[in-house]
């Protein structure tokens, strides 16, 4: 009866989990505000991970780019909005500027300098096991 119990109460410890480990996993890796001012990816591209801004309009000129990794361990780098035509972005290389972590769900939020606020909403892309 006693291992029943701790049975039933693994089974609705894990269960309650599943939503957290899920949103991680299943973060969008695309999003474009409703007006189409502002498009964020996470895309591979050719095979290698772009973490890719677009803007409208150069609304600010440095934004922090930041990558949560499995663990939960964040690191941040500076980069430049450039002109890209009529429009104006970035792309990064993830493998290039971020220490990879191992396999696992990753978060990238852009946040606009000089006041750090966030823009567009927290992205995500999933590295697979080698």
């Amino acid at each position: 009866m006693r291992r029943l119990a701790t049975i039933s109460l693994i089974a609705t410890l894990m269960i309650g989990l599943l939503p957290v480990a899920a949103r991680a996993h299943h973060r969008p890796t695309v999003f474009c505000s409703p007006s189409g001012d502002v498009c964020q990816s996470t895309r591979k591209v050719d095979g290698i991970r772009v973490l890719r801004i677009t803007l409208a309009a150069r609304y600010f000129h440095r934004y922090d780019l930041c990558v949560t990794d499995p663990g939960g361990d964040r690191t941040c780098e500076t980069f430049r909005i450039r002109e890209r035509g009529s429009l104006f972005g970035s792309s990064v290389r993830w493998k290039r500027h971020f220490p990879r972590s191992g396999p696992g769900a990753y978060e990238v939020r852009w946040r606009m300098l000089p006041d750090r606020a966030r823009v567009g909403r927290t992205l995500g892309f999933h590295v697979p096991p080698a």
